[in-house]
């Protein structure tokens, strides 16, 4: 099992939080010096976009098993994701990686995350938006910011009378239905 693998199942586990994500963290945790991140991985940023790699791949499968059900769900289901595992989902959409550094190593290049947003680009022409790159930032920017909201515990504004989550569901389902109205599920 590679390092980025250990470190992305340890996240989803709980075993590590935010406060592990650094190279004397993951050093400790893989039994090694911060030697192996600067070695085997060229630096930390490099590890941990692995890690985000991975975290990517994990949320692609999820999002492929909610896509069923309609856009609804697949905004639904990218929300309980990202709540479900806040320290990987940061890595994954708003740690600031040094991109140039990341590009010049040949580490950032088209992958997983890529990948995903051709796939929701995709799903969005066949439900037929007549612009899918724009409908596509819109819906990402909509259920990235309800991620943030509700992990801030700010939601349920408004409406303190149900939880954060629910709250971010259902705007989640409400958002992709008036991108797309005809994918509206039961």
């Amino acid at each position: 099992m590679t390092d980025a693998r250990r470190i992305h199942d340890a996240l989803i586990a709980g075993e590590l939080g935010r406060e592990h994500l650094t190279a004397r963290g993951l050093g400790t945790f893989l039994g090694a010096t911060t030697s192996r991140v600067y070695t085997h991985h060229g630096s930390l940023d490099g590890l941990l976009f692995a890690v985000a790699g991975e975290g990517f791949r994990g949320l692609a499968t999820h999002l492929a098993a909610a896509l069923r059900g309609g856009l609804p769900d697949v905004a639904e289901a990218y929300v309980a994701w990202g709540l479900d595992h806040p320290v990987l989902y940061e890595l994954m959409f708003v740690r600031p990686y040094d991109w140039a550094a990341l590009r010049a190593a040949g580490v950032a290049t088209e992958g997983p995350g890529v990948a995903l947003w051709k796939a929701l680009r995709g799903e969005l022409a066949a439900a037929g938006s007549t612009d899918p790159a724009a409908d596509a930032r819109v819906l990402y920017a909509g259920v990235h910011g309800l991620v943030s909201l509700a992990v801030g515990g700010r939601a349920n504004i408004g409406q303190l009378d149900i939880s954060d989550r629910d709250a971010a569901l259902a705007a989640a389902r409400r958002l992709a239905t008036r991108l797309c109205p005809l994918q509206e599920s039961p």
